[in-house]
C-alpha cells in the first residue's frame, strides 16, 4: 500500500496551519537578536521562526538583507522619536532634546542597532546609509524651514542633517560601550558643538 507524504506550502511548518511570512521572519529575527545579542546567526533566527533556515532565504534573503530590513525597522522607530523633539528654534537646548532622544532610543534597542551597524563592510555601509536617510530628512525640513524664517539659505539643510545624523551614529556607537557617560551629558556636549554653526550663512 503506497502512502502519499503531506504537501505544504513554503514556510508552513509540517502538520501546522500558520504560513510564515516576511514578518515572522522579521519579528523572530529581532527577539533573538534582543535575547541572544548582535552576533545571532540565520540559523538561530530560522529556530525562534519555527522554520528551516531555506526559508529565511526565501523570505528575507541572507544576513545583509536582513540587516537592512531591521535597519528600516529601527529607522522608523528613530524618526518616531525625533518627530516629538526635531528643533522648533534650533538652539542648544532643543539640539539636546534631539540627541537625547536619539540616544535614548538607540539605548532601548541596543542589540538591533548593533547588528544593523556591524558586519561586513559592504552591509555596514548600506544599513548605515538606509539609518542615515530615513532620519536624516525630517531634520532637514525642520532645519530647512527654520532657517527660512531667519532669513538664511536653506539649501544647506539636506548635507547639514545628513552630517548630524552620521555624527550621532557613530556617536552612538561610542556611547553605548559606555558605563559612566549618560545621555543627556553626552546630548549636551554634542549640542554646544552643533548650535552655533547652525545660525551661520
Amino acid at each position: 500500500m503506497s502512502t502519499t507524504k503531506p504537501t505544504r506550502s513554503p514556510g508552513r511548518p509540517l502538520g501546522g496551519t500558520r504560513v510564515v511570512d516576511r514578518e515572522d521572519i522579521l519579528n523572530a529575527a529581532e527577539t533573538v537578536i534582543r535575547r541572544d545579542g548582535a552576533g545571532v546567526s540565520l540559523d538561530a533566527v530560522a529556530q525562534e521562526a519555527g522554520v528551516t533556515k531555506p526559508i529565511v532565504y526565501d523570505r528575507v534573503g541572507g544576513r545583509a538583507e536582513l540587516a537592512n530590513a531591521l535597519a528600516e525597522r529601527l529607522a522608523d522607530r528613530m524618526v518616531a522619536a525625533a518627530t516629538y523633539s526635531i528643533p522648533a528654534q534650533n538652539d542648544r537646548g532643543d539640539l539636546a532634546t534631539l540627541i537625547e532622544t536619539s540616544l535614548t532610543t538607540v539605548a532601548q534597542n541596543r542589540e538591533l542597532f548593533l547588528y544593523v551597524t556591524s558586519g561586513s563592510t559592504e552591509q555596514t555601509a548600506v544599513s548605515r546609509l538606509y539609518l542615515a536617510q530615513r532620519s536624516a530628512m525630517p531634520i532637514a525640513d525642520a532645519l530647512a524651514k527654520w532657517r527660512v524664517s531667519q532669513g538664511l539659505d536653506p539649501s544647506v539643510a539636506v548635507p547639514w542633517a545628513y552630517g548630524i545624523v552620521g555624527m550621532l551614529q557613530m556617536v552612538s556607537l561610542w556611547w553605548i560601550t559606555q558605563d559612566d557617560d549618560s545621555a543627556a551629558r553626552v546630548a549636551s556636549q554634542m549640542a554646544q558643538l552643533l548650535a552655533p554653526g547652525l545660525g551661520n550663512d
